[in-house]
């Protein structure tokens, strides 16, 4: 055999041998690498590797992430008012599902070659699939637009009440007003962006803040007994009895603010048999008659008494046409149709509480007027009543030529008639 021919069957060999190993490197980097069920190591989907996962391990990674996410929180906020409401009642889930299986079969279709290939670059290279999002919009736009109507509130004042010889006070709610439709969009503009990373979000709600003009703190100032006055009905008829207490309860629980006037006239009206009322004797042009309310004078009279001990300013007091029993010479406050009315206005710099009250067994009427303690602790207050004149009752005499000389026919005796004043 010749020099060159030897040479070539040399190379032949060593090329044969070569090819041999090659291939053989090949089927050991394909079996061990390439032909594996599992994900492919360098692939990842969003932030977490799936490499080396079996098809199952992979899946349940991915929708162990999905449901946090869904788990994630929305807060919708309007000044102190919060809500929160997980992603999933939004209709929040995964939008490519598929993305598990794309993952999964990377390099796993296609020649021999190419499959090494494919891999291979993983090495050099490592692939990401993207997770995305969606939502039901419909849904969230019920969701978002029932938690803004329930931020929405009309401002309401504090309120108090006495119940069972204590104030009970209740907080004031500032009103709340805002553009449901804008912030609406504000919010699903923001689900829609895709701009977050699958944390739980915040919406800051535009809106529109009406305070309450009256607060809790304005009302707590009310502890102190500013004045009060009982008289009695005792002996007074049914009728009388119970418009003396429908008045005390018509007046009951009055609240005046600094500057506030009352009268006791419009608290009481109607003098109707709904209104509580029902028929006694009242004074009526120098008699007594039976009218629906009769009695209503005691209630405005102990409410006078009780006002000025508190040091209120009164604006209206009228006496009656007769002397009551009940009380001293002008210590009385008439009330009559729209000509007498008792009046008074809260002078002072803080809210006051009028609390109203009749005693069955007792046959007593009690006003107590609250507040706040205003004048020197040593200070004290009492009232005199001062008869300043009298004149002898007359008589309404009918004229009757008929009668014999010397008779005479009396239509309506009088009464002793007063001049007074409270000191």
């Amino acid at each position: 055999m010749g020099k060159l021919k030897k040479a070539a069957l040399i190379i032949l060999v060593v090329l044969l041998v070569a090819a041999a190993g090659v291939g053989g490197l090949t089927y050991y980097y394909y079996d061990k690498y390439v032909d594996i069920e599992q994900v492919y190591p360098g692939i990842s989907i969003g932030s977490m590797n799936v490499g080396g996962m079996t098809r199952e391990q992979e899946q349940e990674k991915i929708d162990a992430y999905i449901t946090s996410v869904q788990n994630e929180t929305l807060t919708l906020q309007a000044g102190e008012k919060t809500q929160s409401l997980p992603l999933k009642d939004l209709g929040y889930t995964c939008a490519n599902p598929e993305v598990t299986q794309e993952a999964y079969d990377y390099g796993k279709k296609g020649n021999f070659i190419d499959r090494i290939r494919m891999v291979y670059e993983l090495t050099r290279k490592p692939k990401n699939y993207d997770i995305k999002f969606t939502y039901d919009e419909k849904l969230a736009r019920e969701k978002i637009l029932a938690i803004e109507k329930s931020y929405l509130a009309k401002k309401k004042d504090a309120t108090i009440t006495r119940k069972n010889g204590k104030f009970v006070i209740t907080d004031e709610v500032n009103g709340m007003d805002m553009d449901l439709d804008k912030n609406l969009e504000g919010v699903i503009a923001m689900l829609s962006s895709g701009n977050w990373d699958q944390k739980s979000m915040t919406y800051q709600f535009e809106y529109k803040e009406d305070k309450a003009k009256h607060t809790k703190a304005e009302l707590s100032v009310i502890k102190d007994k500013l004045g009060t006055f009982t008289t009695s009905y005792g002996g007074s008829p049914g009728g009388r009895c119970t418009n003396v207490a429908n008045g005390a309860r018509l007046i009951n629980g009055t609240l005046l603010y600094p500057g506030d006037s009352f009268s006791v006239h419009d608290a009481v009206t109607p003098f109707t048999y709904d209104n509580g009322y029902r028929l006694a004797g009242s004074y009526e042009n120098g008699t007594t008659v039976q009218t629906y309310g009769g009695g209503i004078c005691q209630v405005s009279t102990t409410l006078y008494n009780a006002v000025l001990r508190a040091e209120l300013e009164v604006l209206e007091r009228s006496n009656h046409s007769m002397t009551v029993h009940y009380v001293e010479l002008s210590e009385d406050a008439a009330i009559s149709g729209e000509e007498k009315d008792f009046r008074f206005k809260n002078s002072l710099e803080n809210p006051i509480y009028i609390v109203g009250s009749t005693d069955s067994e007792d046959e007593t009427i009690t006003f107590t007027i609250y507040g706040k303690e205003y004048r020197p602790k040593d200070r004290k207050i009492e009232f005199v009543s001062e008869t300043t004149g009298t004149r002898a009752p007359s008589e309404k005499i009918i004229k009757d030529k008929t009668l014999p000389v010397g008779k005479k026919i009396v239509e309506k005796q009088g009464h002793t008639g007063y001049t007074a004043r409270l000191w």
